[in-house]
């Protein structure tokens, strides 16, 4: 609880965020080099800076607006960067392409119950097909998408799901497999039902085959990570890299496009964000995994049209002094000011990357 966590260490400052962006814009990365595109790509991104830092001169009363149109710019510029055929002609984003249920009846105590779902089209569903990520197709309440955001965990919003992503990274082998890329995932010690990583202190033999299946059911989970193997045969002790009453560190393998290191293969299985990569469990029945630029754009979406079209149930929502959930809401407001510059930047980075 107390000063910094190693994420809040690891994440570019805001500042040096917007300069990467603005290193991007006098040659364009993807598509967006030249024409319309980069006029898109330019324009795009300045009025999502200037908001952004409008942001940071108003308290919660305001901010959501600056940070969602803000964020919505900068989606634009995320469209004219994508590289692919398919947007050829179709890379322009045009209205919200997200809308939620009315907040009749909404009180601080149930704002979580809020829910969101895609329009079929406009700029929400484009992303999430550029993105190829999962895009709302069916009502999903908004403390579903909040606790999936990592910064959350520190003050969640009352009512929130709790379902996280996981940090996956590389793990190091002491004989390397050119064919595979190598990972560490973490699950769950209740999974494993471990003391040690390989005994059972009650003098059983250890069902193996019982804790893969049970790894697997977790892993499962998360769209992204498919196509993971266990690095041991069937019947054989899982790879334990490291476990705590909390958390066993399993190590999986990937077998690695040929063309690609083992960095780029982790990214095909994860999203670079703040200090490492992550992996978010199935939101709702789209089976594309989230993506952490369209969670934070259907939250801030969200509080937004509280604040634009609901000023009365606004205040009430973000007063200290009655609100249970005014604090959460502060702190992902203040949280979206810090993260959203250097996720803006690599989310241009994957799209316009040329071996997605």
């Amino acid at each position: 609880m107390y000063g910094q966590t190693w994420g809040d260490l690891g994440t570019t400052p805001p500042a040096r965020a917007w300069q990467m962006l603005r290193s991007l814009r006098h040659n364009p990365p993807g598509w967006a080099s030249k024409g319309a595109r980069k006029a898109t790509f330019d324009a795009a991104l300045e009025q999502a800076e200037q908001l952004f830092t409008a942001a940071q001169l108003v308290t919660p009363a305001a901010s959501p607006l600056l940070l969602f149109y803000g964020l919505s710019q900068a989606g634009r510029a995320v469209a004219a960067a994508v590289i692919g055929k398919e947007y050829s002609n179709q890379w322009q984003l045009k209205g919200h392409g997200i809308t939620n249920s009315e907040a009749n009846g909404l009180t601080p105590d149930t704002l979580a119950s809020l829910t969101l779902q895609n329009q079929g089209s406009g700029s929400f569903t484009q992303l999430a097909d550029i993105l190829g990520a999962a895009s709302l197709p069916t009502p999903l309440p908004l403390g579903d998408l909040w606790c999936l955001l990592p910064e959350s965990t520190r003050f969640p919003l009352p009512g929130m799901g709790m379902a996280q992503p996981i940090h996956v990274s590389l793990a190091a082998y002491g004989v390397s497999d050119e064919h595979k890329t190598p990972a560490r995932v973490p699950v769950p010690s209740a999974l494993m039902n471990m003391v040690e990583p390989t005994d059972d202190p009650s003098g059983v033999a250890v069902n193996w085959n019982h804790k893969r299946a049970a790894v697997r059911q977790f892993l499962e989970q998360f769209p992204s990570l498919n196509g993971w193997e266990f690095t041991t045969p069937e019947g054989q002790p899982i790879d334990v890299l490291g476990y705590s009453t909390e958390v066993t560190q399993v190590r999986i393998e990937w077998r690695k496009r040929p063309d690609l290191s083992n960095d780029k293969e982790l990214l095909r299985h994860t999203v670079g964000y703040r200090s490492g990569h992550l992996a978010f469990p199935a939101i709702g029945t789209d089976p594309r995994p989230p993506h952490p630029f369209l969670l934070w754009w259907a939250a801030l979406y969200a509080l937004s049209k509280l604040a634009r079209y609901e000023p009365s149930l606004w205040v009430k929502l973000i007063s200290v002094n009655s609100s249970p959930a005014a604090v959460a809401i502060e702190h992902i407001l203040h949280e979206a000011i810090a993260v959203l510059p250097e996720l803006i930047h690599r989310t241009i980075c994957e799209v316009a990357a040329s071996d997605r």
